[in-house]
């Protein structure tokens, strides 16, 4: 998580973020991880796919849960929102603390976004962003699904059983916490540490990522 260029940043976010941990591209985290937990007002959350929408000059959102989902009726025009993004995460022993020896600690990587829901309820615009999010997550695959692909009438008839909208997006603010504070080789032998377990080898590989272009890497 080591990009260039958000273009939304951190405009007064709750999110709290030690300096030496803030996100230098929140932007991607979104991007790399973007199932999110989706909460608004009263505390209704839902874990649901959310998809930048960059076409316009402005950042926009898009996603859609099912109508059934109680938290569908709950959902309003200009409502405030929040959208975690939470990407590798992975608890820190401190066996790898020995030339700063310290306490349990936990690597993450996460974003949040904060801003204001907009329905959206004419089917053309349904189908738009139906298309849109299909596309995005089926890129890179040359056997890729396609909304034609569904069976006569399936698309249809699910229409109506989902609620579909934008968050027109006020802030965006992101944590890579990864043993910035801590001494090159403790640093390695948390990355070491990391890599060994198949659960945690992602944030291992980010890590290394991290750190491949500091000078600071090895001391």
């Amino acid at each position: 998580m080591n990009g260039k260029g958000a273009s939304a940043q951190d405009n007064g976010s709750a999110l709290y973020v030690p300096v030496a941990y803030r996100a230098e591209d929140p932007v991607q985290i979104v991007r790399s991880y973007p199932f999110a937990q989706l909460i608004s007002e009263g505390l209704h959350a839902t874990a649901t796919p959310l998809l930048l929408d960059e076409q316009d000059s402005e950042m926009n959102m898009v996603g859609h849960i099912s109508r059934a989902n109680p938290h569908a009726a709950k959902l309003q025009k200009s409502q405030d929102v929040l959208a975690i993004f939470t990407g590798p995460h992975a608890y820190i022993s401190p066996r790898s603390y020995l030339e700063r020896p310290s306490v349990p600690t936990w690597n993450y990587v996460l974003a949040h976004v904060r801003g204001h829901l907009v329905p959206v309820t004419k089917p053309d615009e349904v189908l738009a962003i139906l298309h849109q999010s299909v596309k995005h997550f089926e890129a890179g695959d040359q056997s890729r699904w396609r909304m034609d692909d569904a069976p006569p009438g399936k698309i249809d008839s699910l229409l109506g059983g989902i609620v579909t909208f934008r968050i027109k997006v006020t802030s965006i603010a992101g944590a890579t916490k990864l043993s910035q504070i801590q001494p090159a080789g403790d640093r390695g032998r948390i990355i070491d540490e990391l890599l060994r377990c198949p659960q945690t080898q992602d944030l291992g590989h980010i890590m290394l990522d991290y750190y491949a272009d500091r000078s600071d890497a090895s001391g």
